[in-house]
């Protein structure tokens, strides 16, 4: 077995900062979302199948933010750690940062393509 060493303050820094980060952007998401839908239903669009399940779905960013609060209570309840553990611990904050950002990427890239591709009118393109 071997012997424990200190969890880095560092990887606690960046868990809290995460967890509320993910916190944050899931109670306001809700809210968010319901502009954008607005913004779609005042314009008299359909936004594409991509928008409408990112809409449909306001509540689905309290599961990053649910995993990224246990992830902190498991990185915070522990100061000494095995390498492997902490190597462990390291993995999984960086794959849920990874998939926040993914998930985000796609939020806005499913959001704002249609918003932009109203402001193009087809018969004023550059030949």
């Amino acid at each position: 077995m071997e012997d424990p060493v200190p969890r880095s303050f560092a990887l606690l820094v960046i868990a809290a900062i995460s967890a509320t980060v993910n916190l944050l952007f899931a109670g306001r998401m809700p809210s968010s979302l319901e502009s954008f839908r607005e913004i779609f239903k005042s314009f008299g669009v359909d936004p594409g199948a991509g928008a409408n399940f990112v809409m449909d779905a306001p509540y689905a960013w309290w599961t990053l933010a649910l995993a990224s609060l246990i992830l902190l209570a498991w990185i915070a309840r522990k100061s000494q750690v095995s390498i492997a553990e902490h190597r462990r611990m390291k993995l999984s904050l960086a794959a849920l940062i990874i998939a926040t950002a993914l998930a985000y990427g796609f939020v806005a890239i499913s959001i704002y393509v249609p918003i932009f591709r109203l402001g193009v009118d087809p018969n004023n393109l550059p030949a």
